[in-house]
Parts: structure tokens; C-alpha cells; sequence
């Protein structure tokens, strides 16, 4: 740890209200500002100020919260956890789930997800009704975890009600609202239920949800939740030690985060995640293309695109109030003023329409960008996935560029 950053950085990490030991997290505001109390700027982003970013790439170990209730010295005087990470290609490694979305990956189709968020309801029929049209139109959708720091349907519940009508699933999962003893039980059981993908992300803090009042956990954030997770599945045994009867047999994601401040260092972050154990990430809501095409080239320039999968996030804006909101409002999310001035020159009732052309031309130009998988399609409306896939020309899997 001395060699990424000083003794007083270190310190100041303890202040990090998400207590991650590998940050920054996606909600870094751009001037540097914490989601969670926007006075105060990051504790990361000073931290990094001062970063070797060649050591800043390792992953560094869970916090040992039976030491006086917060970090281990060990956080401070062992240095970066040595993961035992499978760096092979992405082509080389094991099939891990065996579902079909791991094999059109490893095909180099280009893969489609969607976004299903849990309803706030006990009744699940009407969410299997909107995933119905969407077998065999997407090859995965994406279960979120208590989206937005607020309660919804349980997520490994509709996850597991989804795969019996016969649609593959992407678990997310949050450290927020667990601890390492139930992520890990979470995870066999999402595994003995079918489940056969999970996205291990950190969680937005409490605090911007609907419950504020709430005790966040962050006992793991979510490099150290990926690394668990292949220990799981690698060691066959939990993080105490203990053996297991039988190794959930999983395809490990996690976030990535190409238009979040600080720039310079997101793609030394997916290192972290690559070192940890990631085999695929999504990243955020991206629509400035420029900026994606700098973090791609050095994501390339490191050689994580022949490593692991990177699903880039897209999304059709409805309208420019919306896409002035995401930059008022989404720390990570930027909108260029381009789009913006686009979306307010279009006729009023048509401001949809430019959202989805806009939102089409961007999947364009991921066919064509190297080391880019697939794309995970964000909407309020799951209805209209569909009408997204068709307009952008992909019902037929064609194949990702090639790096």
C-alpha cells in the first residue's frame, strides 16, 4: 500500500463513506465530488492524485473489520493481495456456466442484455410477461439488486423465476445491503437455482434511496466480492477456509466505468477486477463516444480485451430534459452537448424517435470498435428492447469486430 499512495491518503480512506479499500467507485460527480456528500471531494480522487497507477492495478484485500471495528494495519503494511487470477485469454479459459450467453462470447457473436428491474410487488406475473417476448430477441437480462439504494422484489427470487420460463439471467449483486457470510451463501444458492451469471458491483450508499435512514453494510465492495466469488469457484471453499461439497460453476462480471472521473484511471481499475477474477463487464450508461473510444484504446493497450468481455451500456434518451438530468443527476453518466443540442432540435413528439436513432448509431459504432462484446440495452420501457434490437439490424448475431 505505501508504494500507491501516502500514510495521510491512507488515512483520509478510512472517510470513504462506501469504506472501499479498491475505489474510486462510478459515482464520482466530474469535479471530483462524492455521491454520497457532494461538499466533500472523493477521498479516492485525492488519494489517486498521489497513485502509482502500475500498483494501484492490484486489488488489495477485504477490510478485517474485527480489528477495532474498522480496516486491519494489515490494509496499510501487506501491500496488494496477490490473487491468484486465471490471466489466460478469454478463448482459453474453462467454459464456466455452460449457457448459451457464454458460448455466443466465446464465439465472438455479438451479445445482446437487457435491463429487468424487480418490481416493487410480491406479484411476479406481469414482470414474466414483459421477459416473455424477449427469448430469443436477447441472449441475457440483467437482474438488478435494490436498484437505486431502495427495496424491490427480491433479486435472486425473480432471477431464478426468469431462468425456469426459459431466459438467462445476469444476478447483480451489492455490497451494500450484505455481508461477506451472506454474499457467499447468495451465491451458492443463486448457483443451486440455476443461475449461472453474476455481476458483483459495490452498490449505490443508502442515502440516495427512498429508505435514507438506512445502515449500509460495504463490507466487501466489489472487487473484493469478485474475487470471493472465484474463490467460490476456483477453491472450491469459502473465504474462511472451510471446504465446499460442490463449486458453484459461474461466469464472474463486473462494472466498468469509461466516462467517470478520474478518467486517467478507470481502466487501471478493471485491472483490479481482471486481477480479482472478472470474466465479462458491463459498464455504465455511455453516450460520449469519444471518450469510450480513449478508454477502449487503453483497455487494448493493456491487453484486457483478449482477457475478458466488455459489454458497453446503451440507452434511447427521450428527450433533452432527460439528458441534461443524467448530467445534473448520474454521477459516471455524461451526455455531450452535441446530443443534447440534437435532442432539442428535434420536433416536439418526435424527441423519441432521435433518442432511439441516436442510441442505434452508437451500437453501429460498437459493431466496429475493437475488443467491445456486446451491448446491455437500457430502458424504463422493457417493451421496447425489441423495437431496439430490430431497428439496430442485430436479430441476426452478427460477429464482434476483432481487436
Amino acid at each position: 500500500m505505501p508504494a500507491m499512495m501516502g500514510q495521510v491518503a491512507v488515512e483520509r480512506l478510512l472517510e470513504c463513506p462506501k469504506t472501499m479499500t479498491n475505489g474510486p467507485c462510478g459515482g464520482v460527480a466530474t469535479n471530483g465530488t462524492c455521491e454520497v456528500d457532494t461538499s466533500h471531494l472523493c477521498v479516492w480522487w485525492e488519494a489517486l492524485a498521489h497513485a502509482d497507477n502500475s500498483a494501484a492495478r492490484m486489488p488489495m484485500p477485504p477490510a478485517d473489520w474485527s480489528v477495532r471495528g474498522r480496516w486491519s494495519e494489515a490494509f496499510v503494511t501487506d501491500g496488494p493481495l496477490q490473487a491468484a487470477a486465471n490471466t489466460l485469454d478469454k478463448d482459453q479459459r474453462p467454459m464456466r456456466a455452460g449457457s448459451r450467453f457464454e458460448q455466443l462470447l466465446r464465439d465472438g457473436r455479438f451479445a445482446l442484455t437487457c435491463e429487468i428491474n424487480p418490481p416493487d410487488s410480491a406479484d411476479p406475473l406481469a414482470t414474466l410477461d414483459r421477459v416473455r417476448p424477449l427469448i430469443g430477441v436477447i441472449d441475457a437480462v440483467h437482474i438488478s439488486d435494490n436498484s437505486l439504494a431502495s427495496p424491490h422484489m427480491c433479486g435472486l427470487a425473480l432471477a431464478a423465476l426468469i431462468e425456469h420460463i426459459g431466459m438467462e439471467t445476469i444476478l447483480h449483486m451489492t455490497c451494500r445491503d450484505r455481508n461477506r457470510n451472506m454474499l457467499q451463501a447468495d451465491v451458492l444458492g443463486a448457483a443451486a437455482l440455476g443461475i449461472k451469471h453474476v455481476l458483483c458491483i459495490t452498490g449505490d450508499h443508502p442515502a440516495i434511496g427512498d429508505h435514507p435512514q438506512t445502515k449500509p453494510v460495504f463490507d466487501l465492495d466489489s472487487v473484493s466480492l469478485i474475487n470471493t466469488v472465484r474463490h467460490l469457484r476456483d477453491e472450491g471453499s469459502l473465504l474462511s477456509g472451510r471446504s465446499l461439497d460442490a463449486a458453484p460453476n459461474l461466469m464472474i462480471g463486473g462494472g466498468a466505468e469509461p466516462t467517470a472521473p478520474p478518467l486517467d484511471f478507470r481502466p487501471y481499475r478493471l485491472a483490479k477486477k481482471v486481477a480479482a477474477g472478472v470474466d465479462f463487464a458491463v459498464t455504465q450508461l455511455v453516450y460520449d463516444m469519444d471518450q469510450l473510444e480513449k478508454y477502449m484504446h487503453q483497455v487494448r493497450e493493456l491487453g484486457f480485451d483478449r482477457t475478458i468481455h466488455i459489454l458497453v451500456s446503451v440507452g434511447a434518451l427521450s428527450g433533452p430534459g432527460m439528458a441534461r438530468g443524467m448530467n445534473n443527476s448520474t454521477p459516471g453518466v455524461t451526455v455531450p452537448d452535441d446530443i443534447i443540442r440534437r435532442m432539442e432540435s428535434a420536433p416536439q413528439g418526435k424527441r423519441r424517435d432521435e433518442g432511439v436513432k441516436i442510441c442505434i448509431e452508437q451500437i453501429q459504432q460498437l459493431l466496429e470498435m475493437p475488443g467491445i462484446s456486446g451491448v446491455d440495452i437500457m430502458d424504463l420501457d422493457p417493451g421496447r428492447y425489441a423495437e431496439l434490437v430490430e431497428a439496430a439490424g442485430l436479430t441476426n448475431r452478427p460477429f464482434a469486430a476483432k481487436s
